[in-house]
């Protein structure tokens, strides 16, 4: 891991920060810092002081729990997103896991108590907190549903078209998707195992309904996948 001092041009164009003023901005940046990490390396781990946030400038994040057997994907994070964020509800010490995905991962940590300063005094910005946070606990709702009320390839299905709708790009009808997913990293984020992920994603390029390697996944109408055999 290295650390960059240099200035932090994604806080300017980060939405959440967007509504922030001219002197809140300075003050973010002032109380911020540039990090890198290499491919796995950890961010935070169990028992770390919950006393930053974090959004990812290039790169990706997994933040995940330790089970007996497996890791679990809590959720994946991408540019622009902030994470790291549990002091927001009163937690003083970290209960999971954050790794970067890539090599040259850079990541901007924020002073937590500089957030809630902030916060304390822009109405806009709270509201946008309130709002991330619900989204964040929407989505943890939605995955447990998965879980209980689908099966294993039905959560495959449905995490591989949620790729291509929000990841995805037009190569004219196709959707290109570029990711940096191991067939075990999609098992964790939908519960399932390596072995059931490999079989479902073999059978799709049979189908001709998608064509993938280890670095994209082609859907070939993305619209099909879900009604997928």
């Amino acid at each position: 891991m290295t650390i960059s001092k240099s200035p932090l041009p994604s806080i300017e164009n980060n939405m959440l920060f967007s509504i922030l003023t001219k002197e809140e901005k300075i003050l973010l940046n002032q109380t911020s810092s540039v990090f890198i990490f290499g491919k796995n390396d950890a961010i935070y781990e169990p028992g770390h002081n919950a006393n930053k946030a974090y959004t990812i400038t290039k790169g990706s994040v997994k933040v995940t729990i330790h089970s007996e057997k497996k890791d679990i994907i809590k959720y994946m994070v991408r540019p622009g997103i902030l994470f790291g964020e549990s002091f927001l509800t009163g937690e003083l010490l970290r209960r999971d896991y954050a790794y970067a995905m890539e090599e040259n991962t850079e990541i901007i940590e924020l002073d937590a108590q500089t957030l809630i300063t902030i916060s304390s005094k822009n109405f806009a910005f709270a509201q946008s907190l309130l709002h991330f946070l619900g989204d964040r606990l929407r989505y943890t709702e939605h995955q447990l549903e998965r879980v209980v009320l689908k099966d294993s390839k039905s959560r495959i299905l449905e995490y591989l078209h949620q790729m291509g709708m929000e990841q995805g790009r037009l190569v004219g009808t196709e959707t290109l998707v570029k990711h940096n997913m191991t067939h075990q990293d999609i098992a964790d984020v939908t519960g399932t195992s390596r072995q059931m992920v490999t079989a479902v994603l073999n059978q799709l390029k049979r189908e001709n309904i998608l064509y993938f390697n280890r670095k994209k996944i082609l859907f070939r109408d993305l619209n099909t996948l879900p009604q997928a055999s």
